[in-house]
Order: structure tokens, then sequence, then C-alpha cells
């Protein structure tokens, strides 16, 4: 059994929430735009690995300020880790993007979400 790459969590990420679920738990805030992600069970569900095979690339991207985790809270991305993920939205997931959140709301939010500069969050 192979340790997943980052890309593949975030992968899975993405396609747990669009193809999956077919649901974007958004979170407005006054720091931006954050969305809820699976959990890392569910992400290692979906690559097929054990848990804890997850949680040091959540752990990466905590580190690099993507993404927060808080006990009985769950995994967020931070705005700069939603303009992470939106750009690799429009790259692989537009069109499922926008059938569930309609054009132009879709339009909005990748606005807003680009709108974060790039790095960590202070």
């Amino acid at each position: 059994m192979h340790a997943p790459t980052l890309d593949a969590v975030i992968e899975a990420m993405l396609s747990i929430a669009l193809v999956e679920d077919k649901a974007l738990g958004l979170e407005f805030t006054t720091a931006g735009l954050l969305i809820r992600l699976p959990t890392t069970r569910r992400i290692a569900e979906r690559l097929g690995v054990p848990h804890y095979y997850v949680l040091p690339l959540i752990g990466t991207l905590e580190a690099d300020g993507f993404v927060t985790r808080a006990e009985r809270v769950g995994i967020r991305t931070t705005p700069a880790g939603t303009r992470r993920l939106f750009e690799r939205i429009r790259q692989a997931y537009a069109e499922q993007a926008r059938a569930l959140l309609g054009p132009k709301l879709f339009r909005l939010l990748e606005e807003t979400a680009t709108d974060v500069p790039d790095g960590r969050e202070d």
C-alpha cells in the first residue's frame, strides 16, 4: 500500500464534496470565505488507505496555512486554502461546481475566493 500524495488528498476532498455528496459547506467570516472539508476518515476511505496515512498530509496543509483543524468542528480551509481549492475546482471540477451552485453563484464565490493574497494567513 502506497501513502497518498498531498495532491491526491486535495483531489479526494473535492471529489467527495462535488461529485459524491454534491454539497459544498461554506462559511463566510470577516477573514474571508472558508470551505468545510470532509473528515480525514472519509478522505482515507476514498483513497483506500488507513486513516493515519492522511493525518500527516492534513498536518502539512495546516502548517502551510491552508487549513485549520479543531476537535468536534472539523477541517476548514483558511482564506488562502479556499483560494487554492478554487484554483483546483476551476481546473478540474468547474462543471460540477457550476451544476451545484449555478453559474452566477459559482462566479461570485470564485471571485471572492481568489481575492485573497497568496501564502499563509497571519
